[in-house]
C-alpha cells in the first residue's frame, strides 16, 4: 500500500523538477536573448554615431583611413624633392650596407662604445671619424643638397597599419648622427662656417619631416630637433659667431614645426591608425589580435569620443595645454580602471587604441621650452656682438628682441608664470630655463650645475668606481631615445648625476675652454640638468 502511494508522489517531485529546470532555461534564454537584443540595439546605435562621426571627420577635410591619410601627408609636404631625397634615404637603408660602413665610427646620438677623451691625450677615435666622414663625402655631398633650404618633404608610404612609419623617419638617427659628426668634425678643425652649415642642415632635416602623421614619427622628428639644439648649443657657446650667422639660425628655430601643431598631426594620424585597426585586422599577432578581433562598434565609438577630446584640448597657451592633457590623462586612466564589467565587454580594445598621452604633450612643450632657451640665448650673443657688452636686465632683452630684431616677447620667455633664469658669471651670461617633467613648470631660482666650457670649478675630486672609465657615447642619449623613453616613463636625460666620470684633468680652470670643451665632446659630462642651461662667451 506504501509503495503504491510513493509512486504518484515521486512523479510529483520529477514533474516539479523538470518544470523547475525548464523554467529555469526558459528564464535564462530569455536574459540571454535580452542581453542580446540590448547588445545589439547598443551597438546599432553605436554604429550610426560612428557613421556621423566618421562624415565630421571626412568634412572637416582630415583623414579616416589609409588612403586619405597618404592624401593628407601630401597636402602638409611638398613632392618637388621626393625622387632626391628618397634616393638619398635608399643610400642609409641597411640593404644598401651603411650600416657596415659606419660600423666602428663613433656615435653621438645613441649609445655606442669609443675610446674616451682624456685632457692632454689624443683622441685616437678622431681618424677614424674623418676617414668615415672622406668616405662619405659623395653622400654628404647628396645630402647637403637635398637639405638646402629644405622644408616638408613628401615620401610615399606603404601603410601597415601600427607598424607603419614614413621611409624618412626611419633612417632619421642615421642622417641626423652622420650630420652631427660632421659638426663636430668642423668644431674639431675650428671651421665655424662649416660648424654653422652642418648645424643648420640638422634643423632642415627636421622640417623634412614636419609633414608626418601619427606619435611615433613625430617623437622621431623630435628626436631630430633634439640633436639639431645639442649641436646649436655646442657651437653658440664657443662666442664664435657673428651677427649674420646668429640672424640664420634664429630663421632656422623660426622654420620648427609649432608645439600645437606637432600634437594635432600626432592625434589625427593616431586615430587612423586606431580605427583601422578595427576594419582591417592589422594587428600585432596574438592575443591581442584576438581581442581586437571581437571589437565593435562601441569600441570604436569610445576610441573616436577620447581622440575627439584629445584634438580639441586647448593650445592658446602651453601651461593651459599641460593642464588640459593632465586632466585629460587623469580621465582616461580613470574611466579604463573603473569601468564596471558590461563597458569592459562593450570597450576591451578602447585602451589598446589610445595614445600615451602624458608622454606626447610633455615632448612637445618641453620641446617649445627649449626651442625658446636657444632663441633667447642667440639674442643675447646678437645683443653682446652688437654693444659689446651683455644686457644689463631681461627687459633689456625683449626691449632689444622687439626693436632690433623684430621678435615678440612670447618667443624668448619661458613657459609657466615666470621668465627664463639669465646671471651674469664674471665675463659670461648664464642662461637657463625649466626642467619640465610630468606636469611641472616651476623654474629653478639658481642655475643647474654642467660642465659645459669653463663651469667646473669647485667640483669634487674624480671618484674611482666602475663607471669612471666608461666612454662617452655609453649614456650620451642626445634626441631619440629620450623621446622614444618618454613611453616607458623616463621623461627627462639621465637622471643620475654624473660628476664623478669627468677627468681631474678638466678640473683645472686653466684649461682652454675651447679644449675643454672639444675633449668633452664624447665624455660622460652632463647631468640630467644641463640640457637646460646655456652658458654664453664673449664674442671672439
Amino acid at each position: 500500500m506504501s509503495s503504491t502511494l510513493e509512486r504518484p508522489s515521486k512523479r510529483r517531485w520529477l514533474g516539479c523538477l523538470q518544470k523547475l529546470v525548464i523554467g529555469f532555461f526558459v528564464i535564462a534564454i530569455g536574459i540571454i536573448a535580452s542581453l542580446l537584443i540590448v547588445i545589439a540595439i547598443r551597438q546599432s546605435g553605436a554604429k550610426t554615431q560612428v557613421a556621423e562621426m566618421k562624415q565630421a571627420i571626412r568634412d572637416a577635410g582630415l583623414p579616416i583611413d589609409p588612403d586619405s591619410l597618404e592624401m593628407y601627408r601630401q597636402e602638409l609636404a611638398s613632392d618637388q624633392q621626393t625622387k632626391p631625397w628618397v634616393d638619398v634615404i635608399r643610400r642609409f637603408r641597411a640593404e644598401s650596407g651603411y650600416p657596415d660602413r659606419v660600423a666602428g665610427v663613433p656615435r653621438v646620438d645613441v649609445t655606442t662604445a669609443c675610446q674616451p677623451l682624456w685632457a692632454g691625450e689624443p683622441w685616437g677615435e678622431r681618424e677614424t671619424a674623418r676617414r668615415f666622414l672622406d668616405e662619405t663625402g659623395s653622400l654628404r655631398d647628396d645630402l647637403a643638397e637635398v637639405l638646402d633650404e629644405a622644408g616638408p618633404i613628401h615620401t610615399p608610404m606603404t601603410y601597415a597599419g601600427v607598424d607603419t612609419i614614413p621611409p624618412a623617419a626611419d633612417v632619421a638617427r642615421e642622417i641626423a648622427s652622420i650630420l652631427a659628426l660632421t659638426h663636430l668634425d668642423a668644431i674639431d678643425r675650428g671651421d665655424i662656417n662649416a660648424s654653422v652649415q652642418s648645424v643648420r642642415q640638422l634643423f632642415a632635416l627636421e622640417r623634412t619631416l614636419q609633414g608626418e602623421l601619427m606619435v611615433f614619427p613625430q617623437l622621431i622628428r623630435l628626436g631630430v630637433f633634439n640633436v639639431a639644439l645639442e649641436e646649436l648649443r655646442r657651437v653658440v657657446q664657443l662666442g664664435r659667431l657673428n651677427a649674420d650667422q646668429i640672424d640664420s639660425l634664429l630663421a632656422d628655430l623660426d622654420r620648427a614645426l609649432p608645439w600645437d601643431q606637432a600634437f594635432r598631426q600626432a592625434m589625427i594620424g593616431e586615430r587612423v591608425v586606431a580605427l583601422t585597426v578595427f576594419e582591417d585586422g592589422t594587428l600585432p599577432d596574438g592575443i591581442t589580435r584576438e581581442m581586437l578581433g571581437m571589437a565593435g562598434p562601441r569600441d570604436q565609438l569610445e576610441t573616436l569620443r577620447w581622440y575627439e577630446r584629445f584634438l580639441a584640448l586647448p593650445t592658446d597657451d602651453p601651461v593651459t595645454f599641460l593642464r588640459a592633457a593632465a586632466e585629460a590623462n587623469a580621465d582616461m586612466e580613470s574611466t579604463l580602471e573603473s569601468a564596471n564589467i558590461w563597458r569592459r565587454v562593450e570597450t576591451m580594445t578602447t585602451a589598446m587604441t589610445l595614445p600615451a598621452l602624458r608622454a606626447i604633450a610633455v615632448t612637445v612643450i618641453r620641446a617649445e621650452e627649449n626651442t625658446r632657451l636657444a632663441r633667447l640665448a642667440l639674442v643675447c650673443q646678437r645683443f653682446e656682438t652688437e654693444r659689446g657688452r651683455w644686457p644689463s636686465s631681461y627687459d633689456e632683452v625683449l626691449a632689444f628682441a622687439k626693436e632690433e630684431m623684430d621678435l615678440p616677447r612670447d618667443a624668448i620667455v619661458g613657459i609657466g608664470p615666470l621668465p627664463f633664469g639669465v646671471k651674469p658669471d664674471g665675463s659670461k651670461l648664464v642662461l637657463w630655463g625649466r626642467r619640465i617633467e610630468g606636469f611641472n613648470v616651476e623654474l629653478p631660482d639658481e642655475p643647474p650645475e654642467s660642465y659645459w666650457p669653463d663651469t667646473w670649478r669647485g667640483l669634487s675630486p674624480k671618484q674611482d668606481d666602475d663607471d669612471a672609465d666608461l666612454a662617452a657615447n655609453e649614456s650620451d642619449e642626445l634626441g631619440f631615445d629620450n623621446e622614444l623613453d618618454m613611453f616607458d616613463g623616463s621623461m627627462g636625460m639621465n637622471a643620475a648625476d654624473e660628476s664623478s666620470t669627468v677627468p681631474d684633468e678638466l678640473r683645472d680652470p686653466d684649461v682652454d675652454p675651447l679644449d675643454r670643451h672639444l675633449r668633452l665632446i664624447f665624455h660622460r659630462d652632463r647631468p640630467s640638468e644641463s640640457f637646460y642651461k646655456w652658458v654664453l662667451q664673449p664674442s671672439k
